[in-house]
């Protein structure tokens, strides 16, 4: 809406594309917790995948002496070569992969690897699979460069994943690459290697998107992608496991012949990555695996303290999430609505969490994610203010 040249309002006519682009529910949470909170009331978050943490104390240092020392315009398009070089070394060192420097592209955040990734292959029709429930950007993403998300619907039965047996019954016409999470958002699932092998065998591309590698709490190791094809692209990132969500920095890892299409992109898209932020991602891998370490042990307990919680309370959690740092909890016992149940769990206990539909159409209505990026205190707090509220209910 604009104002004309006597004052009254004009409808902006927005591009088509508009038209299928959801919002983003989790955010429209997060801004009614935070208009409560102006209004003088406590809330507890547990609706924002964002770690409650500050980045590791060698990171900061690091980007201070950037800004310091004039580290503050533009780099290559793809990346300083030194960060490249370490992450390629992390793969080797952590993956058993050999990966050349050349193919790592550092990103603005992993959402710009996803745009780069869909607008450098995708023709207008192709269709991505993906998770249903799944991260409710990627068919964003896909929509926005004239691509067709494909939702892949998943169980809890088969402990959220996409899984062969079910894949081979899937109509897939159309579909070109394939996108997996693991561990997964919103359901902290691990996929198996089995999966990975079936879409590389059935000729898919396969996209990986491993931005919450190191958050596991099962005594599983994740493998990369990378070591099951080296055509796989890898996409992954500083936000989560380093605490650098703000600092906007991903990488990606791609196959030789893609290289020069994602700089062209990123040149004419966005120039480069934050300068500060790469040096900074640096010292992360190269100072930061003590503090990912202590993170992931807290958020370990925070997962336990989580789902015995909402167990207890009365909600269902037949698979407790394997990694990242969410608790995909069925909601059915109380309602069918879980949008409804979530706006009158934030008005009426003051408790932020999530709705399913966020993440999917797949049965979503029956669950909730919570996501444990709060201290241990304020888990406690929210539980035992769902716990008096869900009495009043009953």
């Amino acid at each position: 809406m604009g104002l004309g040249p006597e004052g009254v309002v004009d409808e902006i006519k927005l591009a088509g594309r508009m038209d299928e682009l959801t919002s983003f529910i989790v955010m429209d949470v997060l801004e009614r917790a935070q208009a409560l909170e102006a209004q003088g009331h406590s809330v507890v978050h547990l609706e924002v995948g964002e770690p409650d943490f500050d980045p590791p104390p060698p990171v900061v240092e690091a980007m201070r002496r950037a800004v310091c020392n004039g580290k503050t315009h533009y780099t290559h398009s793809l990346g300083i070569w030194p960060l490249r070089e370490a992450i390629a070394r992390r793969y080797l060192e952590r993956y058993g992969v050999e990966v050349s420097p050349e193919r790592v592209c550092i990103t603005t955040g992993t959402s710009a690897a996803f745009l780069l990734i869909f607008g450098a292959l995708l023709e207008t029709g192709e269709a991505v699979a993906m998770s249903d429930p799944g991260y409710p950007c990627y068919p964003n993403f896909v929509r926005f460069v004239g691509g067709r998300p494909r939702p892949v619907p998943i169980a809890e039965a088969d402990g959220f994943q996409l899984v062969p047996e079910r894949l081979e019954a899937e109509d897939l016409a159309g579909v070109r690459m394939f996108v997996v999470s693991s561990p997964a958002n919103p359901t902290g699932t691990i996929t198996g290697r089995p999966t990975y092998e079936w879409i590389l065998e059935k000729g898919y591309r396969l996209v990986s998107d491993e931005i919450y590698h190191e958050l596991v709490y099962t005594g599983e190791k994740e493998f990369s992608g990378l070591a099951v094809s080296d055509e796989a692209i890898v996409v992954d990132g500083f936000s989560k496991r380093w605490a650098m969500t703000g600092c906007r920095l991903g990488w990606m890892v791609v196959p030789a012949g893609l290289v020069r299409a994602v700089n062209r992109l990123s040149q004419n898209l966005y120039i480069s990555p934050p300068t500060p932020s790469q040096w900074g991602g640096l010292a992360a891998l190269e100072q930061g695996s003590s503090h990912v370490e202590c993170m992931r042990q807290e958020y370990g307990l925070r997962n336990r303290l989580l789902v015995e919680g909402l167990r207890r309370v009365g909600f269902s959690v037949a698979f407790p999430p394997q990694g990242a740092f969410y608790v995909f909890a069925d909601v059915s016992r109380f309602c069918s609505d879980s949008f409804q149940f979530c706006m009158e769990m934030l008005h009426q206990a003051h408790v932020a969490a999530t709705p399913g539909i966020d993440f999917g159409r797949n049965e979503t209505s029956r669950y909730v994610r919570f996501a444990y990026t709060s201290s241990q205190e304020m888990i406690r707090e929210g539980l035992s203010r769902l716990e008096k509220w869900l009495a009043t209910r009953l």
